[in-house]
């Protein structure tokens, strides 16, 4: 079986938010499921190369979420790259979002989009990583 093609994963940063505690939380969990995605196909991985001057690709972002009149709302835009050179060769962006019948429950409506949001971002990203991988 042939190697895997090495994947950098940024911290996706949270450049808009409601409310403050989002922008520590979600950055560890999108990364994480992003690495989990990676992790998944059959040509990636980001398990760094022993040659550390293996080139590979690199995968950073920022997510924008907010809160609306009718609920939450969430943007996801990647920027894909080379690596080390993190050369951009692609961008891909997702949204969600979700109305909010009840406001104390916002942390669930923020998870609902979240995930909803993440299931199309790793589907995107993957892809276009495995066309690169050969």
């Amino acid at each position: 079986m042939p190697d895997k093609l090495y994947v950098k994963v940024d911290s996706i940063a949270v450049k808009d938010s409601f409310d403050g505690k989002y922008k520590s939380s979600l950055p560890k969990r999108i990364t994480a499921a992003f690495e989990k995605a990676i992790d998944r196909s059959s040509k990636l991985t980001t398990e760094p190369p022993a040659d550390k001057k293996e080139e590979g690709l690199y995968l950073t972002g920022t997510l924008s979420l907010k809160q609306t009149d009718k609920g939450v709302e969430a943007k996801l835009s990647m920027v894909l790259a080379t690596w080390p050179k993190k050369s951009m060769f692609a961008t891909a962006s997702s949204e969600a979002s979700t109305e909010v019948a009840n406001p104390a429950r916002i942390d669930k409506d923020v998870d609902a989009v979240i995930d909803a949001l993440l299931e199309d971002a790793q589907s995107k990203v993957v892809k276009v990583f495995e066309k690169r991988a050969k």
